[in-house]
């Protein structure tokens, strides 16, 4: 299972949120209404971030939301919300406009998609694309490679 589970109705581009709560909160909306996962995980993933800091900042405009997993998680599952207007997660300027969720169901079963997303986010000129992209159907070839 590769990068191919992230769908056009699980990609969502919007101008801009208020803050970085409202972006993991929207970005989870598509596996949440697709019973992916239930609320508490987005609870989950917020909660994480105000403990830890903005760890899921992984570089600069790109943000892997996720959490442990648990009874909430039904299957895994990878989203994606476009900001045109990045967001801050922290006063040091821990910035995103590229907003995933991924939902784990255990320990390992995400790895996969995660070794993909890294690949595939490591390259500056895709992410460049995938920030330029105002539709979604562009979002999905830059991650097809087409």
């Amino acid at each position: 299972m590769s990068l191919e589970i992230l769908s056009a109705d699980k990609i969502q581009i919007k101008e801009q949120v208020d803050d970085w709560e409202q972006g993991i909160t929207l970005a989870a909306q598509p596996l949440l209404s697709q019973g992916y996962f239930e609320q508490t995980y987005i609870t989950s993933m917020i909660d994480s971030v105000k403990e830890l800091g903005p760890y899921i900042v992984i570089a600069p405009e790109i943000a892997i939301a996720h959490a442990r997993p648990n009874d909430g998680v039904k299957k895994i599952g990878l989203s994606l919300l476009k900001l045109n207007r990045h967001i801050n997660f922290s006063e040091d300027g821990h910035y995103a406009s590229l907003i995933f969720v991924l939902s784990a169901v255990d320990n390992e079963g995400h790895l996969e998609i995660l070794r993909h997303l890294a690949m595939t986010l490591g390259d500056q000129e895709v992410v460049n694309e995938i920030l330029n992209a105002q539709k979604v159907n562009e979002i999905l070839n830059i991650f097809k490679g087409e």
